[in-house]
């Protein structure tokens, strides 16, 4: 029988084990000949193998095999012995029974019989071993994540992301977030929502049923919604546009390098700082303590109630205008000083 240290062990520490002994293309065998193969070489090799740790613990457990086939003379006489002292029929019957030859007995060691059983067992349709099932498995997710790998990329949704990351890491992108801030946070104050209709209640899933409300597009024919979107974008948007225009920091900069990933169309730090003026012109009596009521003074053309009330509908009020332009100052330098 193969020795037990051979057959706990897999196929593929079985061929690295046969590949340190120097038995080499036993890829397409089956294990059991694998374990008889490496189990030959290693009893025919002893003086070479035996003192290799590598090998170690199969000689240790094995004993050496060369040792066990050796038959002493006096265990010879020992098997004979006993028929010479059986009666002269039995003798005479023993005759004619034919010699086993000694070599032959030799040669059927138990290593030959196991290697014959484990041919046996493994024609038989054993179930699967512990380390075969989590192969198995292994081999089922590995091919599921392929599968999902490649639906992912067919999806193109990193392409997406990768499109809006480029797009979205530029001063341009930062200021527009800012301004769609201010904006929408200025028409949600300022557009009333009228009653529509209410949704169906389903009890099934215990939902009931809600007003739903929508904005009232009414008040795009009133001055009630112009003129604070007009005042705000004159302050947020146009002035500073106008000036950093003409006042373009970024072409007098790129006169030595030509280059028009320097230039801007309209300087950014310009438009910032345009910006945190106008706001301050216009806007500066919300500094005042809570306590003391807002002034409403007139700018230009705006009542004193449009300026309090652009004042008030913006995210944070005065001071998140200012907080906005001073976001857009920081990442302008920030910008410029990458670009140097």
């Amino acid at each position: 029988m193969p020795p037990s240290w051979l057959v706990r062990m897999r196929k593929q520490e079985l061929l690295e084990l046969a590949s340190q002994a120097d038995l080499h293309h036993l890829d397409g065998l089956l294990k059991d000949e694998i374990v008889d193969s490496l189990q030959d070489h290693l009893d025919a090799h002893e003086s070479q193998f035996a003192r290799q740790s590598a090998f170690a613990e199969y000689y240790r457990r094995n004993g050496s095999p060369i040792k066990r086939e050796r038959a002493s003379p006096s265990d010879v006489n020992t098997l004979i012995k006993p028929r010479r002292r059986q009666t002269r029929v039995m003798e005479t019957a023993d005759s004619e029974e034919p010699t086993p030859d000694k070599s032959a007995l030799v040669a059927r060691t138990p290593r030959t019989v196991s290697s014959q059983v484990s041919r046996r067992i493994s024609a038989v349709d054993l179930p699967a071993s512990p380390a075969q099932l989590a192969e198995v498995a292994d081999q089922s997710f590995q091919a599921a994540k392929t599968k999902a790998g490649e639906l992912w990329e067919r999806t193109g949704v990193d392409d997406i992301i990768e499109l809006v990351r480029e797009n979205a890491s530029s001063v341009t992108a930062v200021q527009l977030a800012v301004l769609l801030i201010e904006y929408a946070g200025l028409q949600w104050n300022t557009v009333p929502s009228v009653y529509a209709f209410d949704t169906p209640a389903v009890p099934s899933l215990y939902l009931k049923s809600q007003a739903f409300h929508v904005p009232d597009m009414r008040i795009l024919l009133t001055s009630e919604f112009w003129a604070p979107a007009t005042l705000w974008s004159l302050t947020s948007l146009f002035l500073p546009l106008l000036v950093s225009y003409f006042f373009n920091l970024t072409l007098r900069s790129n006169t030595r390098h030509k280059s028009s990933s320097r230039t801007y169309a309209v300087d950014p730090f310009t438009f910032n700082i345009i910006k945190a003026i106008a706001q301050y012109v216009v806007y500066q009596t919300s500094c005042v303590p809570v306590v003391v009521p807002a002034m409403t003074q007139p700018f230009l053309f705006w009542s004193g109630e449009t300026v309090n009330g652009v004042r008030s509908k913006i995210p944070g009020q005065y001071y998140g205008l200012q907080i906005g332009a001073f976001v857009g100052i920081l990442v302008s330098l920030y910008d410029a000083a990458l670009k140097k």
